[in-house]
């Protein structure tokens, strides 16, 4: 274990901070262009609003920002679900139409690929050949080519009438699939046969609560609609009336049902019989409606499985229960179903990524800098919590917490006291930490300069020994060639490290401007950019560049880099070719490039 430097190693001004100032790195803006304009006209108003959109959706229910998913490209099982939750209260997507053509793109794959966000060996493909005929089913559309999926569906069919996929039976909806393309189902005889001796077969449970009670409702519900498709009565079996036995007998015991806490979709179903059977009465709705509401989510979606936000399962199942009960769901849910529509028809996959004080910071910037209006109440509540609480980063990542001190400077919220202590507590922690553990670390760990500029910030400073003692020790490390750290002949890490020498230097108060080291960042941009390029390289270049008063080389190439990297529909890609669509950080970084070379305000 090492020691770190000096018995004092730093100084701490007393004084309670009310109000914010910028420091001097914050000013850190070069003259690179002969004219700037603001970001709004930069990146165009279409951009903006695709921005506000998604920066909304990436708003956590308790406050803060998680990243920007993929709020864009339309999903088959978010669509379905949402669709279906509209349908049962009378209402359809703002954009069927679009919704209509999508689906009719994707039907030359089954609608297979449309569902990029979600992994497709999850989901089998006659699920999504499932989502993708009722959807259009519901909106009153239907395949271009049905022939093709009758064809699909007709494969599965077992000599015994079933209809199998990987093993599991799926007779029910593929009965429910054919009806709905117009395939006459007279031919099914022995299919006709199998459900109505699967129907027979039904036990109903002993108990009224575990597996037995999920597979009797959704047995009995799905069998009965297929043998109704299919023209078959079932209502004279012997079986019938023992099933309806038990669903009165059910209607008598819905409350300990509810009190186990059952999960929405179990809720759904014991509904469903209840009202088809004419058991609900005004308690038992009463009982069941409160239940249900009380697993509404500050956005106003509901979830299956217990978590914070929203999805489309959850919220489906939840608005057919309040449907079925006679009720209507309030504006926010019906407003949570509508806000997950892509303008390119459909809806995304809804997903909540943790929620974290750094994309906290980034979405709070990129959404002051762009006039996105904002939460200030919800977050000062989030920043409260993450202060004591910094999940899903380490409490030891010093960057973390340097990005809750900026919120709530960016914020112009005022810190109260009891939390400042701690946040000047917690910098000194960091610091001893620091000093005495990664001292081996001064160029790959970034968390070396958000700890000291932090410190910097709220009056918890090094002293002039230790922080003498710190630059002494990053200045050995520079190499003739300008560059810093051991030779190696991986340029991605020796650029690494000679960006992070330069900005920890300045942290430290060192008015590092080498001429040879500047030389060094400037040749290794190439098509615009720094690393592949990227924007996380470049912006650590430009960074780098800008505290030692260089500009870019290539300026122009630099902005067109940035703007190429600017996604239609909402803020920036990492690199050109990603994947992706777009996300807070690099986002973040785009904006922050963009104002340190003086190319917008």
């Amino acid at each position: 274990m090492g020691t770190y430097w000096g018995a004092h190693f730093y100084e701490m001004k007393g004084g309670e901070m009310t109000k914010f100032t910028k420091s001097e790195a914050d000013k850190i803006q070069l003259t690179c262009t002969p004219t700037h304009v603001n970001i709004s006209t930069f990146l165009g108003q279409e951009w903006i609003t695709y921005t506000f959109k998604r920066l909304h959706l990436a708003e956590c229910p308790m406050g803060g920002f998680t990243d920007i998913d993929d709020t864009i490209t339309p999903d088959i099982i978010s669509t379905y679900y949402f669709v279906s939750a509209l349908k049962v209260i009378n209402q359809s997507p703002y954009n069927s139409a679009q919704t209509i053509n999508w689906l009719h793109e994707n039907e030359n794959n089954l609608f297979e690929n449309a569902t990029e966000s979600f992994d497709k060996n999850l989901v089998p493909k006659f699920w999504i050949v499932y989502y993708g005929v009722m959807t259009l089913s519901m909106l009153n559309s239907s395949p271009k080519d049905p022939g093709k999926i009758v064809e699909f569906i007709l494969n599965l069919r077992q000599k015994n009438g079933s209809f199998m996929y990987q093993g599991m039976d799926l007779t029910p909806q593929s009965v429910e699939i054919l009806h709905a393309l117009g395939y006459n189902l007279s031919s099914l005889k022995e299919t006709k046969k199998y459900c109505l001796r699967k129907f027979q077969n039904l036990t109903p449970p002993e108990e009224y609560g575990g597996l037995q009670l999920m597979g009797f409702l959704f047995n009995f519900i799905g069998y009965t609609r297929c043998l109704e498709i299919l023209g078959v009565n079932y209502t004279k079996t012997q079986e019938y009336w023992s099933d309806v036995q038990f669903i009165d007998n059910l209607s008598k015991n819905v409350g300990g049902i509810i009190k186990s806490g059952p999960p929405l979709f179990i809720v759904a179903k014991l509904t469903q019989l209840l009202r088809e059977y004419d058991l609900l009465n005004g308690s038992i709705s009463r009982e069941i409606y409160s239940y249900v509401i009380s697993h509404e989510l500050p956005d106003g979606g509901f979830n299956l499985f217990g978590k914070d936000y929203g999805e489309f399962q959850g919220t489906y199942y939840a608005v057919t229960t309040i449907a079925l009960l006679g009720k209507r769901p309030d504006r926010k849910t019906i407003e949570f179903i509508h806000s997950w529509e892509s303008p390119l028809g459909g809806f995304a996959f809804t997903s909540q990524n943790s929620c974290g004080s750094i994309s906290t910071y980034q979405g709070v910037y990129i959404a002051e800098k762009t006039g996105i209006p904002i939460n200030k109440t919800r977050l000062r509540m989030y920043l409260e919590h993450a202060l004591r609480n910094r999940w899903p980063y380490s409490q030891d990542n010093p960057a973390a917490l340097d990005a809750i001190y900026l919120t709530y400077r960016q914020l112009n919220l005022t810190i109260e006291p009891n939390d400042m202590e701690y946040l000047k507590n917690e910098t000194v922690r960091l610091l001893k930490f620091y000093l005495t553990h990664k001292k081996k670390d001064l160029l790959m760990d970034t968390g070396w300069r958000y700890l000291i500029k932090l410190g910097n910030s709220i009056g918890v400073k090094l002293s002039p020994e230790t922080k003498s003692r710190l630059i002494n020790e990053v200045l050995s490390m520079r190499n003739t060639n300008g560059t810093f750290g051991p030779p190696s002949n991986n340029t991605a890490v020796v650029l690494y490290q000679t960006e992070n020498a330069v900005l920890l230097l300045h942290a430290l108060g060192y008015n590092y401007t080498n001429e040879t080291t500047a030389k060094f960042i400037l040749s290794m941009e190439h098509d615009g950019g720094w690393g592949a390029p990227d924007i996380f390289n470049t912006r650590g270049a430009v960074k780098a560049l800008a505290y030692m008063g260089y500009c870019p080389k290539d300026v122009q190439g630099l902005i067109s880099f940035v703007y190429s990297l600017k996604y239609k529909y909402g803020g920036f890609l990492y690199y050109r070719g990603d994947k992706g669509h777009g996300s807070i950080q690099a986002t973040y970084y785009a904006i922050r490039i963009l104002e340190l070379i003086g190319a917008v305000n």
